[in-house]
């Protein structure tokens, strides 16, 4: 049998073999640690090259962990644990780390953002800790009150959000694409992909705008049009919907939904059951041709407290105009 050493398994690998023996699943274990499912493939193959042992079999129901990893579970969760415990115990000194700073954005946007911000941060060697929000009653006043600190937005009229004294707005990226989202088996896969095509399904409006009573662009063409556009029931409202949400709401192949985000298609692989396309320039500039194109906005309150908030709001800014087309 091959000598065990621990010296070359890395904190991920570890904690996705937990993740693993606890799910049984690599796409749920994928998701719920927001990393590429290859990723999950690559970290399992690692660990298993480590230990020389196979450690799950794959099943109708998931991965079964075998008899080893049954054994090998308990200590390498242990190893997971006191890694956490050491990452507290930095965020606790107070000489280390400021005060966490807020981030309002949907997790709709942009892939990987927690890992992004982690290795910038990392490397400018900058004392900040950040916590990702997608929630909030009042977000305006939040970011006002200073208990959100930057805030993405998306919106189609951004003028009463530039004339409020409050904020200063950065406009981003505009989002001049739309996918269509529905279950594998929507019978609107069998028909002509059209705007009033899609009017005649329930529809799930899922782009997070301010105005939480507004209509979404969708929901204003059919107005403009006099179309009926039938909208699904919804238990989501006061929360962003997330991206892995969107299963939840979809998978009945009777809803649709239409979303500006190339998150939502480029990703399309980590939503099973899912069919994720572009809809039609032609569609999508008949769309927009009464109304403009919905534009992502960074805000944050006027004069910020935080040294570093400059340095952030750019960090967010680059990784919008990265990754978000």
């Amino acid at each position: 049998m091959k000598n065990i050493t621990l010296d070359s398994l890395d904190m991920l690998s570890a904690n996705i073999l937990v993740n693993l023996y606890e799910k049984h699943s690599a796409s749920s274990v994928a998701s719920d640690m927001n990393i590429p499912a290859p990723k999950v493939s690559r970290c399992l193959q690692h660990a298993r090259a480590i230990f020389n042992n196979p450690l799950f079999i794959r099943k109708k129901h998931g991965l079964e962990p075998n008899e080893f990893t049954r054994q090998l579970y308990p200590i390498v969760k242990e190893l997971v644990q006191c890694a956490e415990h050491l990452y507290q115990l930095n965020q606790l000194n107070p000489l280390a780390l400021e005060s966490a700073m807020v981030i309002y954005v949907s997790d709709l946007l942009i892939p990987h953002l927690p890992q992004q911000l982690s290795a910038a941060i990392n490397e400018a060697h900058l004392p900040i800790s950040y916590e990702l929000r997608s929630g909030s009653d009042d977000l305006l006043q939040d970011t006002a009150n200073g208990l959100i600190d930057v805030a993405i937005l998306c919106e189609s009229d951004a003028v009463p959000l530039q004339a409020d004294p409050r904020f200063e707005v950065i406009p981003l990226k505009t989002l001049e694409h739309l996918y269509l989202l529905c279950g594998l088996n929507h019978p609107i896969l069998q028909q002509e992909i059209s705007l009033t095509n899609i009017a005649t399904y329930p529809y799930l409006s899922a782009f997070s705008l301010l105005n939480k009573s507004a209509p979404d662009p969708f929901q204003a063409f059919c107005r403009q049009q006099k179309l009926f556009c039938h909208q699904a029931p919804s238990d989501n409202i006061q929360t962003a919907l997330g991206f892995h949400d969107l299963y939840r709401y979809l998978s009945d192949n009777q809803t649709l939904s239409l979303l500006p985000y190339n998150k939502v298609y480029e990703q399309s692989h980590l939503l099973p059951g899912l069919h994720v396309c572009c809809l039609s320039a032609i569609d999508t500039e008949l769309l927009y041709q009464a109304q403009p194109y919905p534009k992502l906005y960074l805000i944050s309150a006027k004069h910020h407290p935080s040294p570093h908030i400059e340095w952030l709001k750019e960090l967010v800014t680059g990784l919008i105009n990265q990754y978000v087309h």
